[in-house]
């Protein structure tokens, strides 16, 4: 059986190294624009350290548990005023969001949205956001079919 749950210090470990296998489903896809982040491992794991440690009604780390093993982790966060000069509404963002491989397809992901929802409607917030890297079909695909919108298009232009 897998539960989600609020993550607690002894995850740190668990989740940096989920955060790592996504970093390499990145760099598989785009070596160059991740060239650097295992430059940021110590970084990212003080972080989520930092996260879980403060954790608040606007920002919060939920791990998926399996067997005593962390399978899965999503970041939550509330932000307000965002998008300033376009639409003063805050934004429940998912900063990242990650699941063993071998847990997919065992609704962890749709567990981890309605998580995030419930953090957005206790903060009065009406709206998710999450960034999916545009080479990950896999994943834009998935935000698609649990009703996600394309709201803005990033993009890059390499200067020589």
């Amino acid at each position: 059986m897998i539960t989600i749950q609020k993550a607690r210090p002894e995850h740190v470990e668990e989740i940096v190294s989920l955060w790592e296998d996504l970093m390499e489903i990145h760099k598989k896809l785009d070596a160059e624009f991740f060239d650097a982040t295992d430059l940021y491992i110590e970084d990212y794991s003080y972080g989520i350290s930092e996260t879980i440690r403060k954790a608040s009604d606007e920002k919060k780390v939920f791990v998926a548990i399996s067997n005593e093993t962390v399978v899965g982790y999503v970041t939550v966060e509330i932000i307000r005023f965002s998008m300033l000069y376009y639409n003063f509404d805050p934004l429940c963002v998912i900063g990242d969001i990650m699941i063993d491989e071998k847990f997919h397809n065992q609704g962890i992901g749709e567990r981890f949205i309605q998580e995030a929802s419930k953090v957005a409607k206790k903060q009065n917030v009406n709206k998710i956001m999450l960034n999916v890297f545009s080479k990950n079909e896999k994943g834009y695909a998935y935000f698609k079919h649990l009703g996600f919108q394309d709201t803005f298009n990033k993009m890059t232009l390499k200067i020589e």
